[in-house]
């Protein structure tokens, strides 16, 4: 039989529902900055609102929330009327395109009255809740839309999307040494004053290393490759007199 100190023990011990729920809370709160309704909770702890009401008025839970800073208490909607949950679901609906002036003219509301619920946290919070919903709904829409432009030749939706998804990077050029070595080659076949040659290499191999070009006062490699023939420039040099 237990004593008294294990039997407060396991009275105050988190089960693993409460648990979860403490979970939850921190999840939504500090990745969201947002508290979640007391349907939110009992939805995602797999219990009902009874219970899970029953788990926000338990010691261990009020302790553990208080610790973490999270304002819990915020959490329910029954303190809200069924006016100020109509027109936070009407406000917040993107499917309808009249303006809010509109839709508050239309339910009876005031601006100022409407500002002045958005300063209750119960109120802003379900106005938050709804709002991100709204950014999980229009994603599918806003994706359809970009499409059709896209398919349409819409060159700017063309450019946006080319440039968010990083399609126009440039991974199929040529590796730069392998672009260095094909350059090398094409000087080493035009130029056959071996001093020059030797000062364009080093000058490349300077430049390609971000540093500052200075003199090479190194020999020049000897140059093994057979001089070639270029009979338009032949031409070009008797036309100019040049030996």
């Amino acid at each position: 039989m237990a004593d008294r100190r294990q039997y407060y023990a396991i009275k105050n011990a988190l089960t693993p529902k409460e648990k979860e729920l403490i979970n939850f809370y921190e999840l939504q709160w500090f990745l969201r900055h947002n508290v979640p309704t007391i349907e939110e909770v009992a939805k995602h702890i797999g219990q009902s609102q009874v219970s899970t009401n029953y788990y926000l008025q338990r010691r261990p839970v009020i302790k553990a929330l208080e610790q973490r800073g999270i304002p819990f208490r915020q959490h329910t909607r029954e303190n809200l009327t069924a006016t100020q949950v109509g027109v936070a679901v009407t406000m917040m609906n993107f499917a309808d395109t009249r303006s809010n002036e509109e839709k508050l003219d239309q339910l009876g509301i005031n601006a100022a009255q409407y500002q002045a619920w958005m300063l209750d946290p119960q109120f802003k919070n379900l106005i938050d809740n709804l709002a991100d919903q709204n950014l999980a709904n229009i994603r599918p829409v806003a994706i359809g839309e970009l499409t059709k432009k896209i398919n349409a030749g819409d060159w700017q939706a063309v450019k946006y999307y080319l440039d968010t998804t990083g399609a126009l990077q440039n991974n199929s050029q040529p590796d730069i040494e392998f672009m260095l070595q094909a350059i090398i080659e094409i000087i080493q076949e035009e130029v056959k004053d071996p001093d020059v040659m030797m000062r364009i290499a080093q000058k490349m191999k300077l430049a390609t290393a971000n540093r500052t070009l200075e003199v090479i006062t190194s020999p020049p490699p000897a140059i093994t490759a057979e001089p070639i023939y270029d009979e338009e420039l032949e031409e070009a040099k008797r036309k100019l007199g040049v030996g």
